[in-house]
């Protein structure tokens, strides 16, 4: 699948943000730990979410769209087995081994798909289930995780580093145990406090104490009606769109709570963030000024939005950084951008090589020589026939290619529909020239 894109268009609109796509897919699956039937709302219509449903169907489980954005789930499961091919689908597939777990006291599930940015490693989400009294081995052969157990129980989970999943799947787990779990060093990003709101709303106690999450579980929960928030990465994604066409693109349901790291940048970048009558749009007030980013984990600049400001600072005047720490691999898009006439290139911030700057494992050998990128603007940039790595390059380089002028082609669009709900709908009401087509 790819897009053809004829960029150089004068874009302008209202583009209105859809609901976030990392709550919902882990509501859905969290929805399958309650009794009776869950009603989620504004759940966006994208692959991944309908790669997610189609997998509880086939396992047994109720989950379907039953009007618009809407979505029902109930535990109604009979297969305590999730098929490789179903795995890689989404890898938001392995979470599914808490409601399993508990529905059948056994499962068996291999590692899961997604985007490939760096090993991404699921021990830290099996250790978390290990240290409430799941046994759970891997086995080479089959390449899946068996896990069982015969008395699950509250305990202290730790995580060393930081990990969105694997605290969200710890409060999955531990909500369903009578007792009080303690879950140390947490990830703190608004999204999980979505999930921690929707198992109160079923009957548990959930709640921060600094950098921990405390939570008192029961062992029957019951169904909620919920509302997922609109997607911050996709917010982000449509003003950067607005700070390159100077505001004349407006984009709808912003929170802009969620993302006062990223305006901390706008502001640096001398660029102006506005809001009013439910809108918000970036301005530029003469020239984009160069910055140099970190990424790290909420509240920091996040990961997901450094592929989007890549672009943006191409258009700057001077040189800017961007020193990737979350993932291992996360620049796959630098020789893409490039084709369209950008001047990216490698460094190694050999002043920062130690295990404590990375969220991923590092040791004396662990290859830190592309974590770090400059970005050399202003660029006049062109045309291009590129190719999608993962999500927010697909992102990345669909900007790029709008705002040059001539047709650019973006090979692996399946990548960008995992996460934008009508993308080509909302590019095209803004005057974009885009088509998809199907390999």
């Amino acid at each position: 699948m790819f897009y053809v894109i004829n960029g150089g268009a004068a874009l302008k609109g209202e583009v209105a943000v859809s609901g976030a796509k990392n709550v919902a897919l882990k509501m859905i699956v969290a929805a399958l730990l309650l009794k009776g039937k869950s009603r989620i709302e504004n759940v966006p219509k994208i692959s991944d979410v309908l790669s997610l449903i189609d997998i509880i169907n086939r396992l047994g489980g109720y989950a379907a769209f039953v009007g618009e954005n809407i979505v029902e789930v109930e535990n109604t499961l009979t297969h305590s087995t999730v098929s490789i091919a179903d795995a890689t689908r989404t890898r938001v597939s392995f979470l599914l081994i808490a409601p399993l777990l508990y529905t059948f006291k056994k499962v068996t599930i291999p590692n899961p798909g997604g985007c490939r940015l760096g090993a991404r490693p699921v021990d830290r989400l099996v250790e978390s289930l290990r240290t409430l009294g799941a046994d759970i081995r891997y086995d080479s052969k089959d390449g899946c995780y068996h896990a069982s157990y015969s008395s699950l129980h509250p305990g202290t989970i730790t995580f060393k580093k930081k990990t969105h999943t694997g605290t969200e799947l710890a409060i999955m787990a531990s909500a369903c145990i009578e007792g009080e779990t303690l879950i140390q060093n947490s990830a703190l990003e608004p999204e999980i406090d979505e999930l921690i709101q929707f198992f109160n709303n079923a009957g548990a106690e959930v709640y921060r104490r600094g950098d921990d999450i405390v939570v008192k579980g029961k062992s029957t929960l019951s169904s909620v009606h919920t509302r997922v928030l609109s997607d911050r990465n996709e917010a982000i994604s449509f003003l950067v769109l607005s700070a390159l066409t100077n505001g004349e693109v407006v984009v709808r349901g912003v929170q802009k709570n969620t993302i006062e790291t990223f305006l901390t940048f706008v502001d640096k970048a001398g660029l102006v963030y506005e809001e009013r009558e439910g809108v918000s749009s970036i301005k530029n007030t003469g020239f984009i000024l160069p910055t140099d980013i970190t990424t790290a984990p909420h509240p920091g600049f996040m990961t997901d939005w450094q592929p989007l400001w890549a672009i943006l600072m191409t258009q700057a005047r001077g040189e800017s950084t961007i020193h990737e720490t979350v993932f291992e691999d996360r620049f796959g898009y630098v020789s893409e951008l490039n084709k369209f006439g950008a001047h990216i290139s490698f460094w190694d911030p050999k002043q920062l090589r130690t295990s404590t700057e990375y969220q991923f494992e590092t040791d004396e050998q662990t290859d830190l020589s592309k974590q770090a990128i400059r970005i050399k603007g202003p660029t006049t940039l062109h045309n291009a026939s590129a190719r999608m790595s993962d999500l927010r390059a697909g992102a990345c380089l669909v900007l790029a290619a709008l705002l040059t002028e001539g047709k650019s082609v973006i090979n692996g669009a399946e990548q960008i529909e995992r996460g934008y709900e009508q993308l080509l709908y909302k590019l095209r009401a803004i005057g974009a020239s885009i088509e998809k087509i199907e390999d």
